[in-house]
């Protein structure tokens, strides 16, 4: 039996400007492997069998992904099995994923087939009311994350004003030419995740993600972001021509723009932003560790500490609001599922998740690298 290694991430979340998603990563990859696109209500069983393919898959494949509901981090989205090609993922909103080529590469497990649609047409008034109230906190938490990132936009923007970017670009560079040299340039993939996420539990990370693929950490302090920022940029872009698989983990607050981590398990190597998300009990005891204060005027961000330290705060609170309303958009999918687990029928349902159990079986047996 093999030793489970699961790596966890977020693959979308919400953020100033609503829910984002990397989903694509997963349907991309549909053509080389199996995807199982699993659709159904709220409260079908589609985490719980994303859990137990996990839990059986995983007796013979090493390295794996579990993806995680930035909603309900406890929940999850996908399953990845990268050697043998096998997804699971949940296919419904806000992550919605239609198969491509159906039958030939996408396998589309349908647990509507479940339910008792008559009891469900019955209830549609108070499921109506509460998937309506669940969306409203939805939007109120993406207000209270717009209102948030500008606040920590404008700490970052005083910040980049002091930075000297020579410097920062030069100290990247030196890092990648240290930490690649014995490696022939190539092609590398580059894969895109969210290692934290704003969710009802505040912002949760996986710091044992990063403890599991490496155990070496550059460990980059910098309150601000801007020298960081920087740094990742500059380390992600010469990463990619060593042929090296690496993952970019972006920040939840600006997820199309900003790198907060880098993995790259081949170097056993992490690039990692220190906060909230990661204490640093959690993670390996720093290889390095990088301060903004190197490459910062102190004497020039100093004259705008009153400013900076409002922002913080403000900020900060700002972000406890928007987990306040995502707990309250919880406590209402969880009554939404009850409503939807009321119409279930699990003899039904045992029958679909052990035919997709052997299915997902049967094509790892046959591919696994």
């Amino acid at each position: 039996m093999m030793q489970e290694q699961p790596m966890h991430f977020f693959l979308g979340a919400n953020s100033p400007a609503g829910f984002v998603s990397f989903y694509d990563e997963i349907t991309a990859q549909a053509e080389n492997g199996r995807l199982f696109v699993v659709k159904g209500g709220p409260g079908t069983g589609k985490s719980t069998l994303m859990r137990r393919t996990a839990a059986a898959l995983s007796q013979k494949e090493h390295n794996f992904e579990y993806i995680h509901c930035s909603s309900d981090p406890d929940s999850l989205d996908a399953v990845l099995f990268p050697e043998s090609g096998v997804m699971m993922a949940d296919a419904t909103p806000p992550h919605v994923i239609e198969p491509q080529h159906p039958g030939a590469c996408e396998t589309v497990v349908n647990l509507c087939a479940c339910w008792d649609e008559e009891l469900l047409q019955s209830r549609r008034a108070e499921i109506l009311s509460l998937c309506r109230q669940n969306a409203l906190c939805h939007q109120q938490c993406v207000r209270f994350l717009s209102a948030a990132h500008a606040l920590l936009s404008d700490n970052m923007s005083i910040a980049v004003n002091c930075l000297d970017t020579r410097k920062a670009a030069k100290t990247a560079a030196g890092i990648v030419a240290r930490e690649c040299r014995r490696r022939k340039r190539g092609e590398s993939v580059e894969k895109k995740r969210l290692l934290s996420a704003i969710t009802p539990k505040g912002n949760i990370g996986f710091p044992e993600t990063i403890a599991a693929l490496c155990p070496r950490v550059y460990l980059l302090k910098d309150p601000y972001g801007a020298a960081s920022s920087l740094l990742l940029a500059a380390i992600r872009s010469q990463l990619m021509e060593y042929g090296l698989t690496i993952y970019t983990c972006f920040c939840p607050l600006s997820p199309r723009q900003k790198i907060d981590h880098i993995l790259v398990p081949e170097l056993g190597l992490a690039f990692v932003t220190a906060g909230k998300a990661f204490p640093l009990e959690k993670l390996p005891e720093p290889y390095r560790v990088i301060s903004f204060t190197r490459f910062t005027d102190m004497e020039q961000l100093t004259l705008r500490k009153q400013r900076l330290r409002f922002n913080r705060r403000a900020a900060e609170e700002l972000l406890e609001a928007a987990s306040r309303s995502l707990r309250r958009a919880k406590n209402l999918h969880d009554l939404i599922e009850k409503e939807y687990g009321a119409a279930i029928d699990f003899e039904k349902l045992e029958q679909v998740t052990q035919e997709t159990l052997e299915r997902a079986e049967s094509w790892q047996k046959e591919h696994l690298l």
